[in-house]
């Protein structure tokens, strides 16, 4: 295993409060780090300081800071094509991840049939810990359930690097890095997971997470109704948008009826424009409701058939990420 080498890709702004935990956590891997490659995108913190301040002390920690703001899903872009590793794993700059983390990776990407990208579970909370909690959600990760919602979180990844190099263009799209990554991955049945918790995903206030969550909130109507109304336009300006072509797009072409049947058809759907079009768009959303669907388990009954009907409006109702920079 020691011609696996691995690089940890990093991008950091204003994250001078958790950096050092997370980097002396990268460092403290029972598996050697071939390079830590870090991007800042513009911090006006310390953070640039404490990324020199470790570049310094280690010579495999490569520091770049961005000329101007690209924002996180541009720089992760970026800098994952910096990496020369022949796996490459993402690092978020405030979690903390378990010291056997890249070891347990790289062995069940490496197992009897040879994966592309594998994830692992993690704990989401704001304090640490190494217990999972009762409520956590273990998403399915299929490509059909990577339809409308990415469920698999770029800080869990460790992906191939050839893979990254072999994609299709799609550079200065706004679709989150992570999801793009998943579902070519799982396309090609390329997913492999770690049934156990590798990472503290710390959870605060000053997080990407926590940012679009009030830019949602401030954005949209909160009236229970406003998604199945309101969504419907949403889907169709949507649909005009480069990132959102290229993202479904891509599906289309790589799908068939014998390759991801339900994609294929529900992605080919997408583009319809006539009434009859839009309504057998939603029923066989509402049909293949359990694949499609990240929370099967929750919702039973008319309320999820409901739910699956509208499926693509709720969705893009609520999906900033194919309007703006990331």
């Amino acid at each position: 295993m020691e011609s696996n080498t691995v690089s940890v890709i990093m991008c950091t702004y204003n994250g001078e409060k958790y950096l050092r935990e997370q980097i002396d956590s990268i460092l403290a891997q029972t598996y050697p780090i071939h390079e830590i490659i870090v991007c800042d995108d513009c911090s006006t913190d310390n953070t640039m300081a404490i990324l020199q301040e470790y570049a310094t002390r280690f010579t495999f920690i490569k520091v770049h800071q961005n000329e101007k703001n690209k924002g996180c899903n541009q720089n992760f872009h970026d800098t994952l094509y910096k990496a020369t590793g022949n796996y490459i794993a993402i690092s978020d700059q405030d979690d903390i991840w378990f010291p056997e983390k890249i070891e347990k990776q790289l062995h069940q990407i490496k197992g009897k049939q040879e994966y592309i990208l594998c994830f692992s579970d993690i704990i989401a909370s704001t304090t640490f810990s190494r217990e999972q909690t009762k409520d956590y959600e273990n998403l399915p990760y299929t490509a059909e359930a990577l339809l409308f919602r990415n469920t698999i979180p770029g800080h869990t990844i460790l992906v191939k690097r050839t893979f990254i190099e072999s994609l299709p263009d799609w550079n200065n799209m706004t679709f989150y890095y992570d999801w793009w990554l998943a579902m070519n991955a799982a396309l090609v049945n390329g997913i492999t997971k770690c049934n156990v918790p590798l990472v503290w995903h710390r959870i605060h206030s000053e997080s990407e997470i926590a940012h679009t969550s009030r830019k949602l909130s401030q954005e949209r109507n909160h009236s229970p109704i406003a998604p199945y109304i309101l969504g419907i336009k949403s889907f169709f300006n949507i649909r005009k948008n480069k990132s959102w072509q290229c993202f479904y797009g891509n599906i289309q072409r790589q799908t068939s009826q014998t390759n991801h049947p339900i994609l294929h058809l529900i992605t080919r759907l997408f583009y319809c424009k006539t009434l009859y079009g839009i309504i057998k768009l939603c029923l066989t959303c509402m049909r293949y409701r359990e694949q499609t669907y990240p929370h099967p388990h929750k919702e039973k009954g008319m309320i999820f058939a409901l739910r699956g009907f509208f499926a693509p409006f709720l969705c893009f109702y609520y999906n900033l990420q194919f309007y703006e920079k990331r």
